[in-house]
């Protein structure tokens, strides 16, 4: 429910309510794993504006089973593929560089 009300936060009151949109969706996404799939989403939404969010994105990608939505493959797989197109979103390689790949 937290991550569904800090979305619409988002939308509604756009970068000025950017702060504690980050701090909810960071909290559900520790808390409750079963989230972590419509806050990657919100994040997505907020652009550069969640760069801070970048660890919690590598440790969802570190760890075995990322629990997302309703615990399924199909769920992990999606989770798991919005958290790497997050992170080359959010912190894309240098000019030239080998891209890195995450987990």
């Amino acid at each position: 429910m937290r991550v569904h009300c800090a979305a619409a936060l988002w939308e509604i009151g756009g970068e000025a309510e950017a702060p504690a949109v980050l701090e909810t969706l960071l909290q559900a996404m520790a808390q409750h794993p079963a989230t972590a799939n419509q806050a990657v989403a919100c994040l997505n939404r907020m652009g550069p504006l969640a760069a801070t969010a970048l660890p919690l994105l590598r440790e969802q990608l570190a760890l075995p089973r990322r629990g997302g939505r309703l615990a399924s493959i199909d769920h992990d797989e999606e989770l798991q593929g919005a958290c790497r197109t997050l992170i080359a979103r959010l912190d894309p390689p240098p000019p030239g560089a080998p891209a890195a790949r995450t987990a």
